[in-house]
Formats: C-alpha cells, sequence, structure tokens
C-alpha cells in the first residue's frame, strides 16, 4: 500500500511540475496562480553579457522578496535544472536577441514567479511580444536564467502593452472576467513588426482551460487619431512610446505622418526618436513629407551623442526617397 501511495504521490507531483514549466498552464487565468505576480521596469542593462536587471514598481500579488531582479540570457551557458523534474533549458536565439533589443531603461515589464517546492523557483515574464521562462537555481529570488520562450503562449495567454496585461491581472486577481489581447493570426515576428492580427481571449480565473471556440471574442476599436496623437506629449516616455507603436498599426495618412515626423525631430528621448523613425521608414515613399523633419533632427545638437539615433533616421530617410 505504502508502494503504491508513494507512486501516485510522485504522479501527482509530476503532473503539478507539467503544468507550470515543464508545459506552461493553458490560461492566463490559471498563471495567475503564482506565488507572485510583480510589475517592474527596467533599471539598467548589459548587452555585451545579456542581463537585463529589473527594479520593482509594485506588486501585483504577493509581497516579492526583492526590489531588484536580475535575468540573464545566455546561448552557451545556462545550467540544467539540478533539481527534481523535468525542465526544459533551450535558449532561443530570436528571442533572447529580442529581449536584449527590446531592453531600455524605463521599460515595463510583468513578471509571474511560482516558488515550487520541491521542484525550485521558476517564472514567466511578458515583455513587449515576448514570453520567456525563467529559473532561479540558487533560489534568492535575486538572480533568474532565461531557459526558453514560447510564441505559443502570445495566442494563449496576452500579446499587447505589458501594462494593458498589469491591469488585467489586477481585474482577474478581483475575480473579475477580462478581455485581453491574443495574437489571432501572424506569427511573433509579425506582432513585432505590427502586422499581426489581433483578437480578444476571455480570461479569468474560472476559465482554467484554452478554449478559443469559448472564450475569442471580437477586440475593441482602435482609438481614433487624435487621442494617439495627444499621448505623443505625455510627460511618460513609455506611453510616447505606445503611441508611436499604436500609431504605426494605422493606415498611414498625413496627420499621422506629420505627427511621427515631428516626434523624430524634437522628442526628449532618442529611443522614442528612433521608434518614430522605424515607424516613418516601414510607411515608405508615402510618407515623404515628413522628409524635413528627419533632416532636421539629424542637425539636432541633443542627438550629436547619439550616433545609433542618427543612424536610424538616416535609414528612415533613405526609405523615404
Amino acid at each position: 500500500f505504502m508502494v503504491r501511495a508513494l507512486g501516485l504521490l510522485v504522479c501527482l507531483l509530476a503532473t503539478s511540475a507539467e503544468a507550470y514549466i515543464t508545459a506552461p498552464v493553458q490560461t492566463l487565468g490559471k498563471l495567475c496562480e503564482s506565488t507572485y505576480i510583480t510589475l517592474v521596469q527596467v533599471e539598467k542593462f548589459n548587452r555585451e553579457k545579456g542581463v537585463i536587471i529589473y527594479r520593482k514598481v509594485r506588486d501585483l500579488k504577493g509581497q516579492y522578496p526583492r526590489d531588484r531582479i536580475r535575468h540573464a540570457f545566455d546561448l552557451q551557458n545556462t545550467p540544467q535544472h539540478k533539481g527534481l523534474g523535468d525542465v526544459p533549458v533551450r535558449p532561443d536565439a530570436k528571442d533572447w536577441k529580442h529581449a536584449m533589443d527590446w531592453a531600455e531603461v524605463g521599460k515595463t515589464a510583468v513578471l509571474f514567479s511560482l516558488k515550487y517546492d520541491p521542484y525550485g523557483d521558476f517564472g514567466h515574464t511578458y515583455i513587449d511580444g515576448c514570453w520567456y521562462a525563467t529559473m532561479c537555481p540558487q533560489r534568492d529570488w535575486d538572480f533568474w536564467w532565461a531557459i526558453y520562450a514560447d510564441p505559443a503562449l502570445l495566442t494563449r495567454w496576452h500579446c499587447g502593452k505589458p501594462t494593458e496585461l498589469a491591469t488585467a491581472v489586477e481585474e482577474i486577481l478581483a475575480g473579475k472576467t477580462v478581455v485581453v489581447p491574443s495574437l489571432a493570426g501572424g506569427t511573433r515576428d509579425d506582432l513585432r513588426a505590427g502586422k499581426g492580427r489581433i483578437q480578444g481571449l476571455k480570461v479569468g480565473l474560472q476559465l482554467a482551460d484554452f478554449n478559443l471556440d469559448r472564450d475569442r471574442v471580437a477586440i475593441g476599436p482602435p482609438r481614433e487619431i487624435p487621442a494617439v496623437i495627444k499621448d505623443l506629449d505625455h510627460a511618460d516616455r513609455q506611453v510616447r512610446l505606445e503611441a508611436v507603436a499604436e500609431l504605426a498599426r494605422h493606415p498611414a495618412t498625413k496627420e499621422t505622418v506629420t505627427a511621427l515626423g515631428q516626434v523624430v525631430s524634437r522628442d526628449s528621448s532618442g529611443t522614442v526618436r528612433m521608434r518614430a523613425a522605424d515607424a516613418l521608414g516601414k510607411i515608405g515613399p508615402d510618407a515623404k513629407t515628413a522628409r524635413p523633419a528627419l533632416e532636421a533632427a539629424l542637425k539636432d545638437p541633443a542627438m550629436a551623442q547619439r550616433p545609433e539615433v542618427l543612424a536610424r533616421i538616416r535609414e528612415a530617410l533613405d526609405r523615404l526617397k
């Protein structure tokens, strides 16, 4: 009897282990059963070493034990899991590059982490357009290794802005059913280029299984252009970045091209200028009316020490011919 009981316990534990990190849980509602859910911002990053240091902004669930969290992205030296359970370690070159290219001071992410005895401490993190899994071998809640990415989670969990995800999590934890953006067509690359097809997905604590027929809904219409353009003057750089991304998803018009050109020529953030220049470059010759603004930006003394910004503006200019 004891042997059978122990065998049953091992099976139950194995099933539990597979339900979070070996095979991610099916829904965002189930993911919200994590021990901690934390809204963070990038404090520092080192692209050469592949490290992002996040600073806690606020706890969405539980009280995360530290104010700073380090995530390492390494294609060669990520350690294998040494404890119980079958934990996949499969570094993803494309998504690790996306994460390091994405990293800028002040950018927002949402961390889900689970104290997963007896297996260890594991997590899932969402940045713009990417879910990646993590493990913390030292169990100190400080240094985490990114171990794999799963593009399918952009469909099953969420594919919008991290700030939208944080709001959705708070409502889910309050017992509400909410609708989040979900990738309904296209690849992760399409999503990041603003070309993915987005639809709504109902999520909540009571929706434990992934069922598109039941939970897929039409997502609300995009915001009106004037409202988006207004956000381009917001004091928060993240809001301005999101407004640029939103404009890039709209069909190009004289109004949107002019607004993006003004961002390139005058925004206080080099990163915001680069994103706006990229958006104009993707529009191509139809955005040639923005050329004077881009040419003026190249002469702006404020960007003289930002060669990477000037290079991106020049690339955009070449595409507007």
